[in-house]
Formats: structure tokens, sequence, C-alpha cells
């Protein structure tokens, strides 16, 4: 066991021995182009294992968050504590009105999650509150006036005014520092605009956990936080484990933290039982690997040499980003989720005849992205292909063809198997090794803890959306 890595400065490549590997990467956010997430969380890693024989799960529940800056380059995030904190999101009622929010009476105003939910207000899951809003704008119309390009934009306001600047100093300073820093508008007297954005991965590498008998894990096990390939640990958002289709606030903490702390013990458990330690086997087998990965590595720079008419790697990413981003997030649809995997077919092709940007032996940041890119079109079409075959609505994932949820057919985990490019192998049951174990797993879903209930937000009491108001 171990990994083939490359250094970002000089372009190297090395092979390091480890008689466990634990994956903590994060999530495939850019493969949706504009995103809350880093730029560099595009899955590359995850696909690169999902590609040599681990299972994916679950990888059509993509999550978007409702409130975020829109940007050029990303999305900044503005947390849901400032819905928490008493923000209220609105439209004006007329679509041409172009004053200041400021000047635009309560009267004149939709606030659109307390009229649709009054049970819940602004304080609905962000999966419900982000469908309201991409309704009322592209839906309906109804957005926001830019005086900056002088024209309506896909936007809402995220209105914390009513609140004292003391009480949102006190509470949200860090957050509203964020919007005024690349805003550059006062949040504290002037309404946020905001748009939703990709933000988080539900599905990730299948990781495995062996239950105790009060429903939790067992302490150390070897298979807590194990992916279907012996000794290869996942954590964070790049395993699918904790959220379902969904993911509740801060619930990214736990699948980092808490699989953190699992995993460590349980690679450490791994590594007991084995007979033989990587750090006997014979260099040779590690020389190979780094011989393999340098070859594949000169593939890719040669094979973009000394092209100028070739294909750019960056803008094959702003398509399949584009194209992921309007066709498989908030709404799915069945005839334009087909239309997606025909593109990612197309940009599988396109791919290979990128061209040269960057000939340097150093700092090669053009070389690694197309490998980055390539990896991205295989997570894509897993992503694409789970949400065409699921035809139900659950959790982050919604087809407004199919609004129930399906519990006879669908209440069970996605498992996706890499057997060519271009192509998906989904199973309902496998097999893999864990520590001189053969351990047996199907798509069956544990509900014997909480047992899966239709959500009703509209016809709850409306004590909550009227207590945000005072």
């Amino acid at each position: 066991m171990g990994i083939v890595a490359q250094d970002l400065k000089n372009m190297e490549i090395e092979a390091f021995r480890g008689d466990a590997v634990v994956l903590a990467t994060g999530g495939p956010g850019i493969i949706f182009g504009r995103s809350t997430n880093s730029v560099i969380c595009t899955g590359t890693a995850a696909s690169s294992v999902y590609q040599q024989g681990a299972v994916y799960a679950n990888g059509e529940c993509i999550q978007v968050h409702p409130t975020a800056i829109p940007g050029a380059d990303k999305l900044r995030l503005i947390s849901e504590s400032a819905r928490g904190e008493g923000g209220r999101v609105w439209v004006p009622k007329d679509p041409r009105d172009s004053r200041n929010p400021r000047d635009i009476p309560e009267k004149e105003r939709d606030y659109l999650l307390e009229r649709m939910y009054p049970g819940y207000g602004n304080l609905v899951p962000r999966d419900i509150a982000t469908r309201a809003i991409f309704q009322t704008c592209l839906h309906e119309g109804r957005v926001v006036f830019n005086p900056k390009t002088n024209k309506n934009e896909n936007e809402v306001y995220l209105d914390l005014t009513h609140k004292s600047e003391a009480y949102l100093r006190d509470k949200l300073a860090g957050i509203l520092e964020i919007y005024e820093k690349f805003a550059g508008t006062d949040p504290y007297h002037n309404p946020m605009k905001v748009f939703p954005a990709v933000h988080y991965s539900m599905g990730g590498l299948w990781v495995d956990f062996e239950r105790a008998a009060d429903g939790g894990l067992v302490k150390d096990s070897p298979r807590n936080q194990a992916t279907s390939i012996p000794g290869l640990y996942a954590v964070g958002e790049c395993d699918y484990q904790y959220h379902g289709a969904n993911r509740l606030g801060a619930n990214s903490l736990l699948s980092c933290i808490f699989a953190g702390m699992v995993g460590g013990p349980a690679a450490a458990s791994y590594r007991q039982s084995l007979a033989k330690s990587a750090f006997d086997l014979p260099s040779s087998l590690f020389e190979k690997a780094t011989k393999r990965e340098i070859a594949r590595y000169d593939e890719l720079t040669g094979r973009t040499s000394g092209k100028t008419d070739g294909e750019n790697p960056f803008l094959l990413h702003a398509e399949l980003g584009d194209t992921m981003l309007r066709d498989c997030t908030i709404e799915r649809h069945n005839p334009a989720l087909d239309k997606v995997l025909e593109k990612i077919g197309e940009l599988d092709e396109r791919v290979k005849k990128v061209k040269s940007l960057d000939s340097h032996a150093r700092m090669n940041q053009s070389a690694q992205f197309v490998r980055h890119l390539e990896n991205m079109l295989v997570l894509a079409r897993v992503i694409a292909q789970g949400a065409r075959n699921r035809d139900e609505s659950r959790g982050a994932h919604f087809k407004p063809e199919f609004q129930r949820r399906d519990d006879e057919n669908f209440l069970r985990t996605t498992l996706a198997r890499h057997d060519q490019r271009g192509a998906v192998t989904y199973l309902r049951e496998f097999d893999y090794d864990c520590a001189g174990e053969r351990v047996h797993v199907t798509d069956q879903v544990d509900t014997s803890l909480v047992k899966p209930r239709e959500r009703k937000y509209e016809q709850a009491g409306a004590a909550s959306a009227v207590a945000q108001k005072h």
C-alpha cells in the first residue's frame, strides 16, 4: 500500500510507502464551475481511487446553499447563521423596481420564505430555501436590480437591517465582514444581495463501519471509514457516510472531526492486522509505480506540447461547470440530464485534444489541471447518471416530475463502480476484504435509529415565523 505523489513546485513524482492511506481531500464542488468550495476542490483524488476500484456512493446528492455572494471567480458563503439570527429573504413585488432596497417600503416587498412556509419562514432547511429562491428568480422572473450592471440580476435580498448594528456586530461580525470585503457594501445598513451556490457533496467514496449493538460504531474496528480498497480510508467530504441525501447545517464538522477521530484508530487497527508491512516489500514495486506515473505525466505533457490550435482545458472546464450547474443542481429534469451525459461524453473526447498552455518544468499548473479535468469528467458522469436514474425527490435531489419520495424503489444507497471510461456500473451489493475478513455490503439503508418521515414545513405552526420578525 502507499501513494504516488507529485511535488507541485518542481513537478517531481515519487512513491511513498504506507500500510494504510487516509484520504481527506474534500469535495468535488469545482466540477460545477462556480462553488463556495476552494478552487482545489476538484474531487480528483476521489476520482482517481474510484477509477482504481473504490466504490463511490450517493454521487447524485449535491447540496446547494441558498445564500452566497455572487462573484466572477467563486461564490463566497453567507452562513445560515445570518438567517438564524433573524435575516429575512425578500425581493421587490415589482420585478421592475430599481429603487435602492432601503427605499422600498415593507408593503412592496415579498418575503418569499415567510409567505411560502409560514411555519418556519426563513428557518427552512437550505434545500427548501434554495428551491424557493430558484423558483422566484428563474421561473417567476422576480429578481433584484443591480446598479453596477444597470440591469436585473438573479439575486435576492438577505436583510438584517432591522437588527441593531451593535447586535449584529456581536453575533455576526465575521460573516458580515466577508460580505463588506467582497461586495463593497455595508451590510449593517444595506440588505445583502445573495444567490444559491453549489456547496457540499453528500456523495463520496463509500466507506464502511462496524455496527455495535447499540447502533453506534465498534470502537477501533478496522472497518470504520474503510473504503472498498483494502487499506484505503476516507474521511471528510470525500466520503459519503453521515448525511444521506441531505446535510444539516454544520454537519460537515461531523464528517470531518468524527470521521477523523474514528478513521485514525481504524487505520491503526488495520495496520496491526497485517502479516507483512509495506516497508518489507521490495523497492522495485514502488519504483515501478513511480515510473508508471512518470510515463503518464510525460504522455500528458507530450500530448499537449507544440499544439497551438487544440482545445483549451480551462475553457473545457468552463463548459463542464456551466452544464453541471445549470442542469444538475437545484432542479433536475430527465431530458436535460440526458443532454448533460451527452455533453460529458463530448468533453471526454475533446479533452484528448488539449493544447499546451505551459511548457515549464516547474510549477506547471496547466498540465496538472488537465489531469484534474479528466478526473472531474469521470465524477461528473457518476453524479449526472445517478441523478438520471433516481426518479424521485429526496433531500437535495429534486425532480419536479417526481416530487414525492419513493422509499419502495429508492430508499437505498447508490453504489457506483468504475469499469471503463465513459460508463458507470451500479451495484446493489458487493464484497470487500478488510483485515483478513470478507465483508458483504448491500445498498440497504439502516433506519433502525431514525425512521423516515415526510417533511411538511408549510403545515407547521406559525409561531417561529412570527418570532423572526421581532
